[in-house]
């Protein structure tokens, strides 16, 4: 498995982009409300889908061209690149689907769905910024390749 996500990585993009657009295209008229503080930020999940779908098929691209013209990655970063990029992005859909809608009522069950959401949304933070990082590797990877020249 990991050879083939080192040889082939544009393929698993390209898989991740389908799977985005479908999901995007079911829930046509859902929205995404995503909560920073006292900021909400809502978008719909095809726009999010689309946005999303660019962002890895740039990436999907870049290392289709990378192998394609026969430029040595290192195998280390370009796999873990990968796996943190695919397995973050559906780490925080998970995290989405774990929030608690808050209803009145009890007031302890109100605070603890209050604390439980806090800590979901530090995990949404803490592997949001994760991913970022890792798109440094990315760009490390692509220039040592531009820089090694080919195998």
């Amino acid at each position: 498995m990991m050879k083939y996500i080192y040889s082939k990585p544009y393929f698993l993009f390209l898989a991740f982009i389908t799977i985005l657009l479908i999901i995007g295209f079911i829930n046509i008229k859902e929205m995404l409300y995503i909560n920073i503080h006292d900021t909400y930020l809502v978008i719909s999940y095809l726009d999010f889908a689309l946005l999303s779908s660019f962002i890895y098929g740039s990436l999907g691209l870049i290392y289709f061209a990378l192998i394609r013209f026969n430029l040595s990655l290192i195998k280390w970063m370009t796999i873990a690149h990968v796996i943190i990029s695919i397995g973050g992005y559906c780490l925080i859909a998970s995290f989405f689907l774990l929030i608690r809608e808050t209803t009145p009522g009890d007031f302890e069950t109100l605070l603890d769905d209050m604390h439980f959401n806090e800590r979901i949304n530090w995990g949404i933070f803490i592997t949001s910024f994760i991913i970022i990082i890792t798109q440094v590797l990315f760009f490390i990877n692509a220039i040592y390749a531009l820089i090694k020249g080919r195998r």
